[in-house]
Order: C-alpha cells, then structure tokens, then sequence
C-alpha cells in the first residue's frame, strides 16, 4: 500500500522554487500574418504553440475535405471498388442563384464555376481515385460521389462529418456539405480544424494522400487519364516548396477568401498550422512556412525538478528512534520547447514504512506527470539505518 502527497508545502518548498525559476523558460511564439485566424499546435500533443482568433468562427471552404476524407476512411471500405457517378452528386447552379435563394437548395449542389474534375453520370470510377482527386485538386464533383456511396446520401454523410467533428471536440464547427461551397452555416475555426487534423493525420492513408504532389488519374469509361496536381504549393517545386511539408489542404470561396491547413515535421516533431480568412493566396503559404521556421528554429530547454543526492522530504516513522531522511540516486528533469512547455506535476509517494529501516532502502517515489501522463519515475532511498525503538523490537519480536 502507498500513501500519496501531493509535492508542495513546507517540506518541499525548494522544489516550488525551481518550478518558479524555470517558468522562465515559457515563451509562446511572437508572430504576425495576415490571416485573420491562425494556430499551431503539436500534432501529437496538442499543445499550442501560437493562437491568433483561434476560436473565431470562420468560413473554411475546401479544407472541410479534410473532414470528408477521413471520414471516408474511417470507414474502411475497399478503396479499390469502383463507383458509378450518380446525377445528384453533380447537380449545379450558378452562385448567383444560390444566393437569390437565400442557400435554399441542396446546400452540397455544386455550383457551375467551382473546382472539379469533370465527372459524369454514369462514369466509373475507384474510390481511391475520388479522394485523391478531392484532396489533391480538391475536386468537388469527387467530393459528393464520395458522400453519397459512403453516407447512402450525401445529407447523411455529412451527418457522419458533424458527428466526427463534435466526438473530437469542436463546438464551433457545423457542416453542411463535404466539399466546403459556401452556405452561411458552414462555419468551423481555427482550433477545431487543428484538432479534427490532429485526428486525421493518424490515419496512415489520410496521412499518405494528403502528402502526394501529383497523381495521374486512371482512364474511366467517361474520361482519358490525366495528371492532377497538388494544391498545396508547399509540397510542389517552386517558389513554396518546403521541404518540412507533409500536407494537408487550401481552400478558397469569396466568402471564406483563403484558407489552409498545413502539417509539417522536423526532427520527429510534426507541427499544424491553421490560416483562416487570408486576403493573398500566396500569403497563406508564406505565413505557413513563417509559422513552422519559427517553432523549428527552437531549441530545447532542460527543467530540473530535483538533483540527485540528499533529498529534505523526511517521514516520521512509528516505533523508529529518528525521522527518516532520503536521496536520489538520479536527476529527476525533462526537456521541452519553449513554446510548447507540457504541465508538469510531481507528486511523492512514500512506501508503507516500519522501522527497523535499512541503510539504502527503497522507502518511495517521486513520479513526474507532463501533461497528466506519467513520464518518469525515480526512487527514493533512505540516507541510513534507523533503529526501532526497544519498545517497536519487542512488538515487532512478539507479534
């Protein structure tokens, strides 16, 4: 059995010290971009690394496919099997009309000036080649044959994206079509799309399609095969290419202006940004790649919670005939990024303890939590024996 404290008060008043002093350390990224909401965060902590508006509500246009596409996924249907392009999934109207409407229509219709690929009804066509062509050339058209042979109907697969979104934790996001075509409940922020990314970057397929520079897309029985190219301008040659860059999404309406999600990975730390409502185009990719150079261009930093050797957490022990003291024999410490420093927690527990005590005996632990998980461990050690009393010798003898 282990009694737990809780590491504060008097008896550990010079580590409260050195968690005051090492606070010095945080800094959160100093930045300026243009986009009116913007946040970075860890894509496998979750720990922000720099916000502006982030909880803002914002029009996303085409990143919504990040959401159609994973929720595509997480299906884990046979990317393989081929479908047949049904009328409804290619309905259009111009955008004109869908405003004099008021949005009235079918929110997931296309409209007539949008990004596609061309789809036909009745073309034939694989799963796999609809979200690449969705992601990679972010396709509309593919976008609602996607929800439509996923969600039996294209209302019902968005359904399953609001549902996804709101198990993750957005409370902002709602959406009304998987392709991003405004409509003026379509609306998310710049948090959500981080933590909905977080998410999807896990899936090893997502993972793989969203970082893909090109991809010829097959023959069908409507279309001759063509190369589709990506996007995202930090994955390809030229002006914004970033090494560092692993995906994920643009996106753009008049409504939204633009719009980006970026992912990118550096000595094992992979890092989100998220762009909303960016007036330039190349801006997003500039400001992205200003984002990442900034938190890549950290270096580490090492806070030491206690040194080894003699330690002033002591336990009165009944029955001995001294209190007894304690040591480490390790440093109990952890590195981090500035910007990204995890809540750090100690906490001592002593084991259940009775004299006699040896000299070197384990009598706990010290446990470090970051972020509520436990990173590390390091016993405590009595500094030397304590006797019992003749009194303890004579219980302990009897009994």
């Amino acid at each position: 059995m282990k009694i737990r404290y809780y590491i504060m008060k008097y008896l550990l008043l010079p580590l409260s010290i050195l968690l005051t002093i090492n606070n010095l350390y945080s800094k959160p990224l100093e930045l300026e971009e243009e986009a009116e909401s913007a946040i970075l965060v860890n894509a496998k902590t979750g720990c922000i690394l720099y916000e502006k508006n982030a909880h803002k509500v914002q029009y996303p246009a085409s990143i919504t496919k990040i959401v159609t596409g994973i929720t595509a996924l997480s299906k884990n249907l046979d990317l393989s099997q081929i479908i047949s392009v049904e009328q409804e999934a290619i309905v259009s109207i111009s955008t004109d009309v869908k405003r004099k409407n008021n949005y009235s229509q079918p929110s997931y219709w296309l409209e007539t000036n949008s990004t596609h690929v061309g789809l036909k009804r009745g073309e034939e066509i694989s799963l796999k080649d609809l979200i690449y062509c969705m992601m990679i050339v972010s396709a509309n058209d593919a976008s609602n044959v996607i929800a439509q042979h996923v969600g039996g109907t294209i209302p019902a697969f968005v359904q399953l994206m609001n549902d996804y979104v709101k198990q993750l934790g957005c409370s902002k996001t709602n959406f009304c079509n998987p392709h991003g075509l405004h409509h003026p409940d379509h609306v998310t922020t710049a948090y959500d799309m981080a933590l909905i990314t977080k998410d999807a970057l896990q899936n090893p397929q997502f993972a793989t399609i969203v970082m893909t520079p090109k991809y010829l897309r097959p023959k069908t029985n409507k279309q001759e095969s063509s190369p589709i190219v990506q996007t995202n301008l930090l994955l390809r040659q030229g002006k914004f290419f970033y090494d560092k860059a692993i995906g994920v999404k643009t996106g753009h309406t008049s409504a939204a202006q633009n719009t980006f999600v970026g992912a990118a990975k550096n000595n094992n730390r992979t890092l989100i940004a998220v762009l909303l409502k960016c007036k330039d185009r190349q801006t997003i990719f500039a400001d992205a790649i200003k984002l990442f150079e900034k938190a890549f261009s950290e270096s580490k930093v090492e806070k030491k919670i206690i040194s080894q050797g003699d330690q002033p957490y002591t336990q009165t022990i009944e029955g001995a005939t001294k209190p007894l003291k304690t040591f480490t024999k390790e440093n109990l410490a952890y590195q981090f990024y500035p910007s990204e420093e995890p809540k750090a927690k100690c906490l001592l527990y002593w084991n259940k303890l009775s004299a006699p005590i040896l000299k070197d005996q384990k009598v706990g632990e010290i446990v470090l939590e970051l972020d509520g998980k436990i990173t590390k461990r390091v016993d405590l050690y009595s500094q030397e024996e304590v006797q019992a009393t003749w009194g303890q010798w004579l219980k302990n003898f009897i009994y």
